[in-house]
């Protein structure tokens, strides 16, 4: 042993040459001055155990290990004797590997204690609280000598800290098999069990002989409790009713008793495991059918807010670390030469968002449609503005200055759209894509230029904008001199002028009541008709719903109008505009029944939803197929209804 000065090392090692947890205090600190004086010059903090005052230094490190419940001071033969508590800890180590190789060897319990030994040296905790958090977390040390306590007057066992929990399942596991491999409790067990499954013969002989005839695969038959747990529950229970009826229970049957009170909580501790695996992975597949519906791309705040079809989140039913563990490899694993499921795009160096991998192309088509007449609209405006002033743009006149404008607009009124079409995946799903009335967005490896994407026409859009200027702009010598006389000179900045001071009075206090007065009639106007109020505060909760589910870049008659496209599947403009107001007519009569009883707190995101769930459902709804985009759509509705309330 290397030269120390720790007491509880040379506790330790003096315990294993005596091979007794006791120490007689006085031959303990007579050992350790020699050792001291002995070792001095090899380590020099034992210096204070060398000087006459040595004992009460000795002293002062002992209480410290009794704090520690490391050692216990107990009288023997009216002598002091320090009892060591990691002696017993490795004692009772040694008696569990020896069970490991020879089954028969019973458990160590309380009636195996050295003579003398205090019950303050356990640890008591009952055996069900204990093997579960083991299994949880458990730390290998040789400082805690525990005593499991079962149920129902089950004799406890002593369980040293450094043990693996699986040791002490995988030996309780073997003591049964060890019963139910002879010949006798074989016949009588499996009997017992086929007779209390009628018809299940067969399953109960397959049951019975996994675990008979693996005992080197005993822990990992029990972890497999998903449709056996019944079977584990039954054979313990018959095991536990002839044992208990004995009289006078032998060691061995004590023993039995025991392993069968372990067996019960490990399989209880599988099978809660295999129940929040089941409701994890339910989770999981609603978080994956989420991820697939509009407005199909998602951000991380977004998915951390997903609700399962009872409305209660999702998050709670697995764990933040385990959904971002599911989304990692949702968007690494693919098969070969293939993309993953699930993508990522950025729109900025902050904001990034996930897609399925199918959604990515029906998802461009519908912004790239929406994109098309917003940015004609909007350059028209801004061409026709320009042109009125006499003026011209570069992207007027040059091809690559209009694709540089686009570009910008792009960005600016589709930041989605502009991010997809910025991806690193864009090309490979592009290539594979087989969406009816798909928008080729590569050519020679390259993205199309905007406005062939756009299908938007320089030309057109300058055409339109100069239709709407007055008639003379067309006519050159006319333009030409109102260009003179109405060009706008550019603007002087204005000067700042000293603010002037204006004499104020001060209020009397009946003038200032008076005014306040004013002011509370102003707004407390509505509040004598009781239905102008409720309709203000309704209209109120409308704007508050429409910020949850409308995008800021977007606006809530372009989600209306890009929804419709998504279910109103109608051939024929004529069919289209029927169905469209077939089904707004339907969203506006139930909403007319339901203002009548809805209070206005209530009316929340969620309580939209789940009109729109109801109304999704029924009959009238039943042939339109696509239904979450129709559920999506009546959300969007109901809320413009809310919104647009008479005054």
């Amino acid at each position: 042993m290397a030269t120390t000065a720790n007491i509880l090392t040379l506790l330790k090692y003096y315990t294993s040459k005596q091979k007794s947890p006791f120490v007689e205090y006085n031959e303990f600190a007579d050992y350790l001055h020699r050792y001291a004086q002995h070792h001095m010059s090899e380590n020099s903090d034992l210096v204070v155990y060398c000087g006459s005052s040595y004992l009460e230094t000795l002293d002062e490190e002992l209480q410290q290990l009794i704090g520690k419940k490391q050692i216990v001071i107990t009288s023997v033969h009216n002598k002091d004797h320090i009892l060591v508590l990691p002696y017993l800890v490795e004692h009772y180590a040694a008696i569990y590997r020896s069970v490991e190789s020879t089954i028969t060897v019973p458990y160590p319990i309380y009636s195996d204690l050295p003579k003398n030994c205090p019950t303050s040296i356990l640890t008591q905790v009952t055996a069900l609280d204990t093997i579960y958090q083991f299994f949880e977390k458990q730390e290998l040390n040789d400082k805690v000598l525990y005593s499991l306590v079962f149920d129902k007057g089950v004799p406890s066992i002593l369980f040293p800290s450094n043990i693996p929990v699986s040791v002490l399942v995988s030996t309780a596991l073997g003591k049964l098999q060890h019963l139910l491999a002879k010949g006798e409790s074989h016949d009588y067990f499996l009997k017992k069990l086929s007779i209390s499954n009628p018809g299940k013969e067969l399953s109960i002989k397959s049951f019975f002989a996994q675990f008979v005839a693996k005992p080197e695969a005993a822990l990992d038959v029990i972890k497999d409790t998903g449709e056996t747990f019944y079977y584990w529950s039954q054979l313990f229970f018959f095991i536990k009713q002839d044992y208990t009826k004995l009289k006078d229970l032998t060691p061995e049957d004590t023993n039995i008793l025991q392993a069968v009170a372990i067996a019960e909580i490990a399989t209880s501790y599988y099978k809660s495991k295999a129940s929040e695996r089941q409701v994890k992975n339910e989770a999981f597949e609603v978080l994956d059918r989420l991820l697939k519906n509009p407005p199909y791309y998602h951000s991380m705040s977004d998915i951390l807010k997903m609700k399962d079809p009872s409305g209660v989140l999702l998050l709670g039913q697995y764990k933040e670390d385990e959904l971002k563990a599911h989304l990692d490899f949702l968007t690494t694993e693919s098969q070969p030469n293939e993309l993953p499921n699930l993508l990522i795009f950025k729109v900025s160096e902050e904001e990034g968002y996930f897609i399925c991998k199918d959604k990515v192309m029906p998802l461009i088509i519908r912004l790239t449609n929406d994109a098309r007449v917003l940015i004609r609209e909007s350059l028209v405006k801004q061409w026709y503005k320009v042109l009125l002033d006499f003026e011209t743009l570069p992207e007027m006149k040059e091809s690559a200055a209009f694709e540089r404008c686009l570009e910008r607009e792009l960005s600016s009124c589709e930041p989605i759209l502009y991010g997809l079409l910025g991806s690193n995946f864009l090309s490979v799903i592009a290539f594979d894509d087989h969406t009816p009335g798909r928008i080729a967005l590569f050519r020679d490896g390259m993205l199309v230029p905007y406005s062939e994407m756009l299908m938007l026409s320089r030309a057109e859009i300058y055409s339109d904008a100069k239709i709407k200027l007055p008639f003379w702009y067309g006519l050159p010598v006319i333009s030409w001199l109102m260009s003179i006389l109405l060009k706008k000179p550019k603007a002087k900045k204005p000067v700042k002028k000293p603010p002037v001071k204006t004499a104020t009075r001060t209020l009397t206090d009946e003038e200032r009541s008076v005014e306040q007065e004013k002011v509370r009639k102003l707004d407390t106007a509505d509040s004598f008709d009781p239905k102008k109020s409720r309709k203000r505060e309704l209209r109120k909760a409308a704007g508050e719903v429409e910020k949850l589910i409308v995008p800021p870049e977007s606006t809530l008659d372009r989600e209306l109008e890009s929804y419709i496209s998504e279910w109103n599947d109608r051939i024929g403009k004529r069919n289209h505009d029927n169905l469209t107001e077939d089904v707004n007519n339907l969203i506006r009569d139930y909403m007319r029944k339901t203002l009548r009883s809805l209070r206005t707190e209530a009316f929340t995101y969620d309580r939209i939803k789940s009109l729109a769930d109801s109304l999704v459902s029924s009959p009238s709804m039943m042939q339109i197929k696509n239904h979450p985009a129709l559920k999506h759509y009546i959300e969007l509705y109901m809320v413009k209804l809310i919104k647009n309330l008479p005054a």
